[in-house]
């Protein structure tokens, strides 16, 4: 077991540290090769423009003693002209390329270079004004040729100016080493910053996958209650615990309505059987109300197994309403027959205060299964009536469906027992599914009707005086 963790923690922390070490280092090597060239072409064009500034004073020099009267040609040294601080020089070399001395022998002259640019000359591999990469002596140099034309008579024919690059080059190979130097040092810190995160992160992590794993194949373990450093880690932490809190919370509860419904669907079970052999057996001498006990039970044992699918439907939002026009008071004479033989010792009074058929667009099955729970719930608690009342409220004009001024209207069935009444202890986990109160639990019909109730829309209240009795009001509106 020990050795599948290690292995777990491992794979995490690789999952963390390698894509991350492997980034840096794309964006070292990126970042080198950028600063590299960079450098290398400030060097490159630095070395140009120099070497451009002194050819051109030697192409000002040559125009300026084209239209002057000397007779003799004299290149002078210039701020860009014949400057070692910039490794300028000029070489200058008649039309059978040899040599002409126009500088004082202050003036340093490179005899090997004179040669090797003279070759170059007579091999025409050097263009009148174009710029030329050439090495020599194993360094790097860029050349410019003027060429003089022949009616100007005069034995310099050949001006090459030279800009030496070996010097920036070698600064450039020490700039970048130092550069890559100093990347080395900043990588080897930043690889070992992201080792110590992602062990530290690697840990918590198998640690919460470890307990989250043992949690959901049932070994009881509970989620890490100590905190851990990481912000977003911590916040997983307490996300984990939170929803093992929930589903331990929603488990119990499910495990608790499944024991009542049992118990609720054996008692029915039990009477229905209990009559069944005695009528068998011949113990029972009145057949006709052991029917009618067998019936009246088993549409209890029904209603309740109707009530348990609709409430199925709705929490996996499966239900598939059908809508229709139905007349309130029609629906509700119907349901009062049909619950007036749950116990006929107690009276089921319709009350209608409407004027009209109360005629509403509505799903009737589950109208039908609110006032039928609401019903059976009121003949259960009632001494001796159960009231049913259906009345109109007054109009309100509001915005609808992009109309203005639109007349809402409001339909209200009170149902009301002459019973015990409801402590207040118990009112507001009335619609509870099998909440526990005092004197047992309430089962689910009333948890149905709520349900039902916001599916169509409607609102239902409960309002109880203990020793006077308990009503539910459900208000329905509608537009007419």
């Amino acid at each position: 077991m020990e050795r599948a963790v290690n292995k777990k923690t491992q794979k995490i922390f690789s999952k963390i540290f390698w894509p991350i070490v492997q980034i840096v280092v794309i964006f070292a090597v990126a970042t080198f090769l950028i600063n590299y060239f960079s450098i290398d072409r400030f060097v490159k064009d630095n070395a140009k423009e120099k070497l451009n500034e002194a050819y051109n004073d030697v192409v000002v020099q040559i125009n300026e003693f084209k239209n002057s009267d000397e007779k003799t040609f004299t290149l002078k040294p210039s701020e860009h002209l014949v400057n070692q601080g910039n490794n300028t020089q000029v070489y200058v070399f008649d039309s059978n390329f040899n040599e002409v001395s126009l500088f004082d022998n202050n003036i340093y002259i490179d005899r090997e270079m004179l040669s090797f640019l003279a070759s170059l000359l007579s091999d025409y591999e050097l263009e009148e004004g174009t710029l030329t990469n050439i090495v020599f002596n194993k360094k790097e140099y860029i050349a410019n040729t003027y060429v003089t034309s022949d009616s100007l008579n005069i034995k310099e024919k050949y001006f090459v100016v030279i800009q030496e690059l070996t010097g920036k080059s070698n600064l450039l190979r020490e700039s970048s080493r130092q550069l890559l130097f100093i990347q080395i040092i900043v990588l080897v810190l930043v690889i070992f910053t992201v080792y110590i995160v992602a062990r530290d992160l690697s840990k918590p992590i198998i640690k919460l996958s470890k307990e989250s794993e043992e949690y959901v194949i049932g070994k009881g373990v509970t989620i890490g209650k100590k905190n851990i450093s990481t912000t977003e880690l911590e916040s997983l932490r307490q996300s984990l615990t939170n929803m093992q809190e929930k589903i331990d919370e929603e488990t119990n509860r499910k495990n608790t309505i499944y024991e009542n419904v049992a118990h609720d669907l054996r008692t029915p079970l039990v009477s229905i059987l209990g009559y069944a052999d005695g009528l068998k057996a011949g113990i029972i001498k009145d057949k006709n109300k052991a029917c009618d006990v067998i019936l009246r039970t088993g549409n209890q044992l029904k209603e309740m197994i109707e009530n348990i699918l609709v409430l199925s439907r709705f929490d996996n939002d499966t239900y598939k309403g059908n809508k229709e026009e139905l007349s309130l008071v029609d629906l509700i004479s119907e349901q009062v027959e049909t619950v007036k033989v749950i116990d006929e010792s107690k009276k089921v009074i319709f009350e209608n205060e409407l004027d009209d058929e109360g005629m509403i667009n509505s799903d009737r099955k589950l109208l039908v299964r609110i006032i039928q729970n609401l019903l059976s719930n009121g003949i259960k608690y009632a001494n001796s009536k159960v009231v049913i009342n259906l009345k109109k409220a007054g109009s309100q004009a509001r915005p609808y469906d992009g109309r203005q001024d639109v007349v809402h209207y409001e339909y209200i069935i009170t149902i009301a027992d002459d019973g015990k009444g409801i402590d207040k202890k118990n009112l507001q986990n009335i619609f509870t599914r099998y909440y526990k109160g005092e004197d047992g639990h309430f089962g689910i019909g009333l948890a149905v009707v709520k349900s039902s109730a916001d599916y169509l829309g409607a609102d239902v209240k409960v309002e109880s005086e203990e020793g006077k009795g308990t009503s539910f009001v459900i208000t329905i509106e509608f537009i007419k």
